[in-house]
């Protein structure tokens, strides 16, 4: 099992220095990459439930029985509540944390990736306002008109 110790976690404000996103938009972002890059590359057997403990983590809070409990001969998923419970009491801020940064440990695409999501929205939001701005040169052009 990884090591919380081995994992070099990054506080909450370096990974938004690094990114210059909140940590909820890095978070989504990083599942998002998992979720569809996901094929790209090889994670280990303890990587993978390393990162399935930090979701739950930040989604469900730390490990409770009632959240989670494998049955016997559910190998993977006693594993995965292993990591889980290893986290401990760490908040949603730090296990998202932790994902965003095992994942980008592991997965070199994931900054360019993430860079370039980043531009898209940006430029959607440009390219918002410069809608709105038309519109409303518009409607004062119609009113001069009137």
């Amino acid at each position: 099992m990884v090591e919380l110790e081995q994992l070099n976690i990054h506080s909450s404000r370096d990974i938004i220095a690094r990114h210059g996103l909140t940590l909820p938009e890095l978070f989504a972002l990083s599942l998002e990459f998992y979720k569809e890059e996901k094929h790209q590359f090889n994670l280990s057997y303890d990587q993978k439930n390393q990162l399935a403990a930090y979701w739950r983590q930040s989604a469900l809070g730390p490990y409770h029985p009632d959240k989670l409990n494998p049955g016997y001969f559910d190998f993977v998923g006693n594993d995965r509540k292993k990591a889980w419970e290893a986290l401990g009491e760490i908040s949603a801020n730090g296990a998202m944390a932790g994902f965003c940064n095992l994942l980008e440990t592991v997965c070199p695409d994931l900054v360019p990736w993430i860079r370039h999501k980043k531009r898209e929205k940006e430029n959607k939001i440009l390219e918002k306002k410069k809608e709105e701005e038309l519109k409303k040169k518009k409607a004062l052009e119609e009113e001069m008109e009137a």
